[in-house]
């Protein structure tokens, strides 16, 4: 990769911030309407949706099936709870992705700030209002500013997991302050675990299947086991495995594409939910992997990295 080459591998040069599942984003173009969005939620929970509002991005995730393999120990139990409208919930998310090439490594990391709140007559619809997002990349951190007090939602599906992401980005911020946060939403929420609709104990496990699209289409498979439960609190283990279900990597901002001659992308962590709440209370998700993509020219090797945090405030 010391010369330039024609074709898509001189395209796939320039992609320099491509995220680490290959997720295309459309904030990238989008999201340039002037309407104003709906009024920000203050209570606690959410009398209003951005849901069909003008200037709103609507983004679907994936369902994912699940299964259940062990039902785990007495008492048994089902993992879900009445919604609380009674408060918003306070949550700090960070990603970080990170791409590693001969030419060097790229790492974007986000704090967002997020209030969730239940809608108070749907409880399948969740409305987020953003706190001052930062970046520790300074130029970036710039950027995000205009994102504070942003609007965004999401619709629940069964499992409370999500099954659409929508967001309200301000007219003032740029397309890259868009793309970071609608990068570090969706990435977020398309590692969130979906709950068994059956009833189970401490030791259970289960598996969560979905299709990823983007640059590469991947199958996420997400094993699952309950490692305690207080009440309505639960600690959920996972191991992650994604693999590309076809060898078509597409060049991000092209119509040229590469080969996918080798693929990896596995990581584990530890979620705790309030199972009255849609958003964890905190934990950790990391994956690494990496991908060899041929075509004219050199193979392109890449490392890839994800890390997905919560906190609560």
């Amino acid at each position: 990769m010391s010369s330039p080459h024609s074709g898509p591998h001189t395209a796939l040069r320039g992609v320099c911030c491509a995220v680490a599942l290959t997720t295309v984003l459309s904030a990238c173009g989008g999201g340039d309407s002037e309407s104003a969005p709906v009024a920000s939620n203050t209570g606690p929970c959410a009398t209003e949706s951005t849901s069909g509002a003008e200037g709103v991005n609507l983004l679907p995730i994936t369902p994912a099936s699940v299964s259940v393999n062990d039902a785990g120990a007495m008492p048994r139990q089902l993992l879900g709870g009445s919604p609380n409208v009674t408060a918003a919930q306070q949550v700090t998310l960070t990603t970080t992705s990170t791409e590693e090439r001969s030419g060097g490594r790229t790492e974007q990391t986000v704090t967002m700030p997020l209030t969730a709140r239940i809608g108070c007559e749907d409880p399948t619809n969740v409305e987020m209002t953003l706190g001052e997002v930062s970046s520790p990349d300074v130029l970036l951190n710039d950027e995000l500013k205009a994102e504070r007090d942003a609007l965004a939602g999401m619709s629940l599906g069964p499992g409370a997991a999500p099954i659409s992401l929508r967001i309200a980005p301000p007219d003032a911020a740029s397309s890259q302050a868009r793309a970071a946060v609608e990068q570090a939403l969706i990435q977020a929420l398309q590692h969130s675990v979906r709950l068994p609709s059956d009833q189970v104990g401490v030791g259970a496990k289960w598996r969560s299947t979905r299709t990823i699209a983007g640059a590469a289409t991947t199958k996420q498979t997400i094993d699952a086991t309950l490692r305690s439960r207080t009440g309505d609190t639960a600690v959920v283990d996972v191991t992650i495995d994604e693999s590309p279900v076809n060898d078509v990597f597409a060049v991000p901002g092209t119509n040229q594409t590469l080969r996918i001659k080798r693929y990896s992308m596995t990581g584990k962590g530890t979620v705790t939910l309030d199972l009255h709440r849609a958003l964890p209370l905190s934990g950790i998700i990391t994956m690494t992997g990496g991908r060899e993509l041929v075509g004219d020219g050199d193979p392109l090797l890449q490392g890839m990295g994800f890390t997905v945090t919560y906190r609560s405030r």
